[in-house]
């Protein structure tokens, strides 16, 4: 603007027509020409004078000499043996108040620090080492970037406590459109709720969602790829955006967020300290936002609430025909007898991951178990009150899997009879669960008291007679016994009474004997 100036005053304009062009203040192009004067740029009497505007970019009037800068301030003493120190870490790209907060003496003020810099040129070391950071363009309803921030503290009525209040923003990349949701928690089903609820508010969703690496949207942060939150990527997908957590400490690519969140600050500070509950400090940040999208933006000098209407609205991809189901997220670890608890309920996973800490994720019907973004176990999620684990057949010990195997049964009771595998089986279909199972086991225990042919015979005269249980077929199997002994007892009773022999009386050979030596 002052080349402008200095070239109509040169060409011979007016104060009050340069004024009107360039929409300048009289007073300062007044200033302007007694500067063109002093540098010969004009001559006293206003017309071309004797020296010659230098070529643009070169400036017309050199920069005026602070001359504080050429003063020695008192704590220069104190900052000189550390010049080296200082040096070093500017060339190596630091910038100056990281050297500044890093300074290894204390007591050094910043007016002081920056004075010592610019009075030993140290001020621009090192500036070929930061490099340009580059402007990130976004086209209409490519981005929305999102962050968290503390707002304030405020009581709630739920823990009777005071807690910090926070707040989420989202700002589209494009239009710069801002919206800010206040919650008392920054947990993963609370930031999915307050996300789906700027979707609604954009009638649409963005091709992209740009964040930083909180544990709600990453489980762990890389600069080259993150391992992400599997509740954000099952939600992401839902929705058809793609997550894009930047890499760790490079705020610079999401400035355009970085920045609002003290704004937002500033917009609440004329609220005051007077806690009035959520929703109204809900309201106010809400009517606040509404004047602050319709004033021009500071960097793209458009209004954003136009622009997000007129230009980006239309870009932004349908909302699916169904809301997303937000599920609970919960960080367990795996327990010695291999379950996870979720919600006072336990879910089996393999013995490998005892001790681990896994993401589990459940909604009304189902629970979903992941370990390092690895989907490891799926279970129906556990209604009955009186059920509190979930076991699967495959992550029981051998022996307890065979205990659940009805196969099991009945290939022992084949190899007792048929009669035995039939009565097995319409035991088994009575679906009692457990009830039905001891009487089986009864039933094959039998083996170790009778031969296979008796429990055969038994267990067909059990199923003819419709008694399926272990007492019907011990009870028939008991009588059968005491019917044999009956019999065996009744013939020796006979073979005793025909034979007629006494303790004390001498068998008939004896007498024969003695008969035979007296007569000879």
């Amino acid at each position: 603007m002052e080349r402008k100036i200095v070239e109509h005053l040169i060409a011979g304009a007016s104060v009050n027509s340069i004024a009107c062009s360039l929409q300048a203040g009289k007073r300062r192009i007044r200033v302007l020409r007694d500067r063109a004067k002093e540098y010969k740029y004009l001559s006293e009497t206003g017309g071309r004078g004797a020296a010659v505007l230098p070529s643009y970019p070169e400036p017309i009037f050199p920069d005026a000499v602070d001359k504080r800068s050429l003063q020695a301030s008192p704590q220069e003493p104190t900052l000189a043996p550390h010049r080296a120190w200082m040096e070093e870490r500017l060339r190596a790209g630091w910038h100056a108040v990281t050297v500044f907060e890093e300074l290894p003496v204390k007591g050094i003020g910043r007016s002081s620090f920056y004075r010592y810099l610019e009075r030993y040129k140290l001020n621009r070391l090192g500036e070929e080492y930061r490099g340009v950071i580059p402007e990130i363009i976004h086209q209409p309803g490519e981005a929305l970037l999102v962050d968290w921030g503390k707002l304030c503290n405020g009581y709630d009525p739920a823990s009777g406590k005071i807690r910090a209040v926070w707040m989420f923003a989202g700002v589209l990349g494009y239009s710069r459109y801002l919206m800010v949701r206040l919650v008392w928690s920054n947990d993963v089903e609370t930031t999915l709720k307050v996300m789906e609820s700027m979707f609604r508010e954009m009638e649409g969703v963005a091709a992209r969602v740009t964040s930083d690496n909180p544990k709600c949207f990453a489980l762990e942060a890389s600069r080259f790829e993150p391992l992400l939150n599997p509740a954000y990527e099952r939600f992401a997908a839902h929705y058809g955006v793609v997550i894009e957590c930047l890499p760790p400490r490079d705020p610079e690519k999401k400035g355009k967020i970085e920045r609002p969140i003290p704004y937002v600050r500033r917009l609440y500070e004329a609220h005051g300290d007077v806690w009035q509950g959520m929703e109204e400090a809900q309201g106010y940040i809400d009517k606040k936002l509404v004047i602050a999208n319709e004033r021009k933006h500071g960097t793209t000098l458009r209004r954003p609430r136009e622009v997000f209407a007129q230009e980006e609205k239309g870009r932004l991809k349908t909302l699916p025909a169904t809301a997303y189901e937000i599920e609970r997220y919960h960080d367990g670890v795996v327990r010695e007898d291999g379950h996870v608890r979720f919600c006072n309920k336990y879910y089996s996973l393999d013995e490998q991951y005892k001790g681990k800490t896994v993401a589990v994720l459940g909604d009304s019907k189902i629970v979903s178990i992941y370990h390092q973004g690895k989907l490891l176990e799926v279970h129906n999620r556990i209604t009955d009150r009186n059920q509190t684990k979930s076991t699967k057949p495959q992550h029981l010990k051998p022996w307890e899997q065979s205990m659940l195997d009805d196969s099991m049964y009945r290939r022992r009771a084949a190899k007792l009879g048929p009669a035995v595998d039939a009565i097995v089986l319409a035991i088994m279909k009575q679906g009692q669960g457990f009830v039905d199972t001891r009487k089986i086991w009864g039933v094959l225990s039998l083996d170790k008291s009778y031969p296979a042919d008796k429990i055969n015979a038994a267990c067909e005269k059990a199923l003819k007679l419709g008694m399926l249980s272990y007492r019907a077929v011990k009870g028939l199997l008991e009588a059968e016994r005491d019917r044999q002994q009956a019999a065996t007892g009744a013939a020796g009773e006979m073979r005793k009474a025909g034979r007629t022999e006494h303790k004390f009386v001498r068998p008939l050979s004896e007498y024969e004997e003695q008969i035979s030596l007296l007569l000879h």
